[in-house]
C-alpha cells in the first residue's frame, strides 16, 4: 500500500488559537450567532438533519454563511415489483417549504441540494442498477423532475459508497454514471455533488475507495465531498495531518479542480475510553465541561481539543479546530462540508 506523507501547507494566523479557547469562555459564548457575511471564501454546504432541530434554525439565523444546504430528507429506493425496475422516493415527508422560503429571505443565492440516500439496496439490485442504462436513466428522470417540482437547485447523491459493496469493479461505472448524471442536471440548471469516502486510512495508506483518478474522470460532477470525518481510529475525530494529506492527495495533480473538492468538517465529537467509543453531540460536551474536574487540552498532534473527564477523553470541535481546517481549505483553494449543523456550538459560525 502507498503511504502518503506531505509537508505541512503554510496557512494563515488563527483568530482563535488554542490558548484562547477555555471552557469558561466555551459555556459563556457559545451561544452566539455569527450572522454576519461569510469569512470563508470557497464553497460551503451545511447538511441539516430532521432529528436535530438546532440545525434548522441554525442554518436560517447564519444563512449568510453558506452556498449549500443539504437537508437529509429523502431516500432513494429500488422499485421492482412491476416489470419497469425504477426507484421510489420516500422521506417527502420532511420536506419544509416554509423553512426554505425563510432561508431564502436571508440568502437569496443558497442552493438547496437535499442528500439523496440508496437506501435499502440489496446487492444484486445495486449490481443491476450500475449495468442496467435503463434502470439508472428512468431513476434520473424521476429524481430530475422531483427536484425540479420542489423548487431545490440540485441534489448532493450518496451512493458511492453502497455501491461498493458490489465489489471494487463498481467504482468504473460509478464514474460513468456520475459524469453522466451531472450532464443531465446541468441542462436543468442544477448541481449534482457526489459524498465519498476518505481514500485515506489511519495509517496514510490508500484505501481504493476513492482516487485521484476517479476525480478526473468526473468533470461534470459539479462537488465531490469527502468524507473526512470518517476517521478509523482512537485520536481525534479527524486529525489534522490525515485532513491534509487526503486534500493533498487529491488536488495535487489536478490543482484546477481544487474548487470542486468539498472536505467533510465534523460538528460532533467521540468519547474514548477503554470499553467504547460514544458519539457525543453539542448537549453532553456542555455538560461534561460542567464538571468541575474536567480539563480541557490541546492536542498539537491532531490539532484538535479534548476534554479529559471521569469517563474518559472527549475530543469534540471547537473554534481552534474548526477555524485551522478553514483556513486549510482556504490554503488549497477547496470546499468545505458540515456534518452537521445541529450538532455543534453556535459561535462556530465566527470562523465560517
Amino acid at each position: 500500500m502507498l503511504v502518503i506523507v506531505v509537508v505541512q501547507q503554510q496557512t494563515e494566523p488563527l483568530e482563535f488559537p488554542a490558548a484562547k479557547v477555555t471552557k469558561e469562555n466555551i459555556l459563556k459564548n457559545e451561544q452566539f450567532v455569527d450572522a454576519k457575511e461569510r469569512k470563508f471564501p470557497g464553497a460551503s454546504l451545511a447538511y441539516i438533519t430532521p432529528w436535530n432541530n438546532r440545525g434548522y434554525d441554525l442554518a436560517k439565523w447564519a444563512a449568510n454563511k453558506f452556498t449549500h444546504i443539504s437537508p437529509v430528507w429523502l431516500q432513494f429506493k429500488p422499485q421492482t415489483a412491476d416489470m419497469a425496475a425504477s426507484c421510489r422516493i420516500e422521506g417527502t415527508h420532511d420536506i419544509d417549504r416554509g423553512w426554505m422560503t425563510d432561508i431564502r429571505k436571508n440568502n437569496s443565492e443558497i442552493k438547496f441540494v437535499p442528500r439523496i440516500l440508496f437506501d435499502q439496496w440489496h446487492v444484486d439490485e445495486l449490481k443491476q442498477f450500475l449495468l442496467s442504462e435503463t434502470w439508472s436513466q428512468r431513476c434520473l428522470n424521476d429524481l430530475l423532475n422531483f427536484l425540479q417540482r420542489n423548487q431545490f437547485d440540485g441534489a448532493a447523491v450518496e451512493l458511492w459508497m453502497q455501491a461498493l459493496s458490489v465489489g471494487r469493479e463498481a467504482q468504473g461505472y460509478l464514474t460513468e454514471l456520475f459524469n453522466k448524471w451531472g450532464e443531465e442536471f446541468h441542462e436543468r440548471n442544477m448541481q449534482l455533488i457526489v459524498p465519498v469516502g476518505a481514500p485515506l486510512s489511519n495509517k496514510m495508506e490508500m484505501t481504493g475507495i476513492f482516487t485521484p483518478d476517479m476525480f478526473k474522470m468526473m468533470p461534470n460532477v459539479d462537488y465531490v465531498q469527502v468524507m473526512t470525518y470518517d476517521y478509523h481510529g482512537t485520536i481525534g475525530v479527524a486529525p489534522y495531518p490525515w485532513v491534509e494529506n487526503t486534500i493533498r492527495l487529491l488536488v495535487e495533480n489536478v490543482p484546477e479542480r481544487a474548487k470542486d473538492l468539498m472536505i467533510g468538517l465534523n460538528h460532533y465529537g467521540y468519547l474514548y475510553n477503554d470499553q467504547q467509543m460514544d458519539p457525543v453531540q453539542r448537549e453532553r460536551f456542555l455538560e461534561k465541561s460542567k464538571e468541575k474536574n474536567a480539563r480541557l487540552e490541546w492536542d498539537d498532534i491532531v490539532k484538535e481539543h479534548r476534554l479529559i473527564t471521569s469517563e474518559g477523553r472527549i475530543y469534540y470541535p471547537s473554534l481552534t479546530s474548526v477555524e485551522s481546517r478553514i483556513k486549510l481549505a482556504k490554503a488549497y483553494d477547496v470546499g468545505i462540508a458540515i456534518w452537521e449543523l445541529g450538532q455543534g456550538l453556535n459561535y462556530f459560525t465566527q470562523v465560517l
